[in-house]
């Protein structure tokens, strides 16, 4: 009798479960996880034999299980507790080194870009988290800096007396650490981007960032979940640009002010971090009273251009960053009502995309490159649109990797033909890879 009880509760709970993924709508994208989950999978008679509707009904179950999103949050407090505690609210999260990418093997796994921004420069290694917020531990390499400015000056050689070419690099939020002990990352920042100014040559014109960002220190200029600075953070370098270039910015109180919450990023996906999920961020940012209009490109032509926006208010979550520029893209190609017929060009990563949209108060045209995804010829580009400025906008993490350093220089012979395999845009943090890319000088 006992055997026959056991029988029905177990059949009614496998029922049970089945009715409960049958009938119950699915959840189709995780916010806090920043992915599509898994689909109930189509039974056909092949997928049944060679096992793939076994596999992916496993990849369903582990997608949809009740109480998904409480389990998950239990294993952050789990790993919350491990690694190295201080006082004031500190730990130090430990970050797994990645593999690098074989630029000549072919690998189907990856998607096409589609716009996600994550930790795009493959950031590996230690990171504070101080009272709910997350800083990177370290400030860029002077000795690197060199190199970086050698691929601007070899622009500035070729380009000279035709168009200006600008440095514009952002410093790591760990310069505005706000805890004394720390003050030497603010140190170190300020060396390695002062290297750079003291590399260039040809006319490069240096702008200091890091200066004008320091100035206003006790402000909030970088998110605290994610590792782009916020639209505080790029006003002050495009300031520092305009500084540069010899033009006076436009005010903050002279734009649109617009605000979004709860936006929880990059490094809060990293470290999965409980004081970090207390603490998202709110993003205030600032609409230039101009207008515009956008379309971008894909990797290697001018075809079948996309329609874009300079600014995508409906962005939100883990993708409020994509507010700026709608997110990544090969190219993009902005026309603006500053009818004045100036042009120019940004090379940038992701920090490039929230100085970016400022620039829309000064220029007729801006084309935007995004060196890790672009296959287009830099110098046609110029030299066919009559560019006037040629800036180099990107966060540090960009200027000290000789693979990224090299995507900036093969941008200058580029012909529509993929060189090397870019690294592909992914939800998850843990995935994003970068190759390293043969040297190639600009003739």
């Amino acid at each position: 009798m006992v055997n026959k009880i056991n029988s029905i509760l177990f059949l009614m709970a496998l029922v049970g479960m089945y009715c409960f993924y049958l009938f119950l709508p699915p959840q189709v994208v995780s916010v806090g996880e920043k992915r599509k989950l898994a689909v109930f999978p189509k039974l056909t008679y092949k997928s049944y034999l060679n096992g793939a509707w076994a596999h992916s009904m496993d990849d369903f179950i582990d997608d949809h299980f009740p109480f998904r999103d409480k389990f998950i949050s239990m294993a952050d407090i789990f790993h919350a507790s491990k690694g190295i505690h201080f006082s004031h609210q500190e730990k130090i999260f430990i970050g797994k080194k990645r593999k690098q990418v074989n630029p000549n093997e072919e690998d189907t796994s990856r998607t096409k870009i589609k716009v996600k921004d994550d930790f795009d420069e493959a950031y590996s290694g230690s990171l504070l988290i101080l009272d709910g917020s997350v800083y990177p531990v370290g400030g860029g390499n002077p000795r690197m800096s060199k190199y970086f400015s050698a691929m601007l000056n070899e622009y500035a050689s070729k380009l000279s007396g035709r168009v200006r070419v600008f440095s514009v690099v952002a410093p790591l939020s760990s310069a505005f650490i706000p805890v004394l002990k720390y003050r030497k990352y603010n140190n170190q920042n300020k060396a390695t981007l002062l290297a750079i100014k003291n590399s260039l040559a040809n006319g490069a014109i240096f702008c200091d960032v890091f200066n004008e960002l320091d100035k206003h220190g006790n402000e909030k200029m970088y998110f605290s979940t994610d590792h782009h600075w916020n639209a505080t953070g790029a006003y002050y370098a495009y300031v520092a640009f305009c500084r540069g270039a010899g033009i006076p910015p436009v005010e903050l109180n002279k734009m649109e002010k617009k605000i979004k919450y709860n936006f929880l990023g990059s490094l809060y996906q990293l470290t999965r971090d409980p004081s970090v999920k207390a603490n998202p961020d709110t993003l205030v940012y600032y609409v230039p009273m101009v207008t515009t209009t956008a379309v971008r490109f894909n990797e290697n032509n001018f075809e079948n251009p996309i329609k874009a926006s300079v600014f995508s208010h409906k962005s939100s979550g883990g993708n409020t960053y994509l507010t700026f520029l709608g997110g990544d893209a090969p190219l993009m190609k902005i026309t603006t009502s500053v009818k004045n017929g100036k042009k120019a060009v940004v090379v940038k990563n992701s920090m490039g995309n929230a100085f970016a949209v400022y620039l829309i108060s000064h220029y007729e045209e801006i084309y935007v490159v995004d060196f890790r995804y672009s296959n287009h010829n830099l110098i046609d580009l110029i030299e066919k649109n009559k560019i006037n400025d040629l800036i180099f906008a990107l966060g540090m993490y960009g200027a000290m990797s000789n693979g990224t350093i090299n995507m900036m220089r093969h941008l200058a012979v580029n012909n529509g033909v993929p060189k090397y395999m870019p690294p592909a845009l992914e939800s998850d943090t843990n995935k994003i890879l970068i190759p390293v890319i043969d040297t190639l000088k600009i003739d």
